[in-house]
């Protein structure tokens, strides 16, 4: 089987560091493939669009491209040639990726959807004086942490808005959320299946740091203490997983209209409550 691998490759301000991230996971999937003797071709993109010849000739295209040159936004437009042509690819479609990179009409639809979801706010302007703190402030449709530093949790009306003025200056939207305190976990879903509860270990982090996962956490080698563990079957109050959080995962992924794989991200307060979108998944 031909199968290509669609990555991007990095705009002019990307790091060694960046470029290496993505090409690690590139060369992780491409050693895969090629152990069970698949043809492999990785594949950049870029907005010549050889990238698509490359993919009508393959029977198989692994989406790995969250982008293009940085670019978040374009990441949906990938997606959407991809199913344009009839090509066969891994992932959501360009609905749901959309959707779910854009973080106000992603937690509306979980809120239409019943699930408890911290309250938020797209800044516009001044923000709501009862507004609850903590927050965490953010870009509104960016992914993967983009945005996020040990500057993104505020706890006061002064912080508040010199973080979303500085946020501002860099992303077009700006998303204020509620920030949640406590355990952190995430559930993964390929296909009708729900991968083990991962949770994310924050117990190395300085005193007085807000528990987030940040941006150089997630992708620099040595950028953060933050690191995954995998915890199966167990709920956030360390018992065998309760009906409700089994739940509450694949509902998110449909409601989303998630098909093939999606990940739903989620805070639990100490007590059990849950929320419905994680701190770095409010990311």
């Amino acid at each position: 089987m031909r199968v290509v691998i669609l990555y991007d490759p990095g705009a002019d301000d990307w790091t060694a560091d960046d470029i290496a991230g993505v090409m690690q996971a590139v060369d992780d999937i491409a050693r895969i493939f090629g152990s069970l003797s698949h043809q492999v071709h990785r594949v950049p993109v870029r907005h010549d669009m050889r990238w698509f010849n490359a993919c009508r000739r393959a029977d198989l295209v692994f989406n790995l491209c969250e982008g293009v040159r940085g670019v978040a936004q374009w990441e949906d437009h990938v997606v959407g040639t991809l199913e344009l042509a009839g090509i066969a690819y891994t992932g959501c479609g360009p609905w749901t990726t959309a959707a779910c990179r854009r973080k106000a009409v992603a937690n509306t639809l979980l809120e239409r959807a019943g699930l408890p979801v911290p309250r938020w706010t797209v800044a516009q302007g001044k923000i709501e004086d009862d507004f609850p703190l903590p927050a965490i402030v953010k870009p509104a449709a960016e992914d993967a942490s983009a945005g996020l530093d040990r500057q993104s949790v505020v706890s006061d009306r002064k912080s508040l808005k010199a973080r979303i003025a500085a946020m501002t200056e860099q992303f077009d939207e700006v998303l204020v959320q509620q920030y949640i305190p406590g355990r952190e976990f995430n559930v993964g879903i390929v296909g009708d299946r729900t991968l083990p509860v991962a949770e994310i270990d924050f117990s190395a982090m300085p005193d007085g740091a807000w528990p987030i996962l940040t941006y150089a956490a997630k992708w620099h080698v040595g950028g953060g203490p933050a690191r995954g563990r995998c915890r199966q079957g167990v709920d956030p109050r360390g018992q065998p997983q309760s009906r409700p959080h089994r739940r509450r995962r694949p509902l998110a992924h449909g409601d989303g209209g998630g098909v093939g794989v999606s990940r739903a991200d989620s805070p639990h307060r100490r007590g059990g409550a849950a929320g419905g979108a994680g701190n770095e998944g409010r990311a």
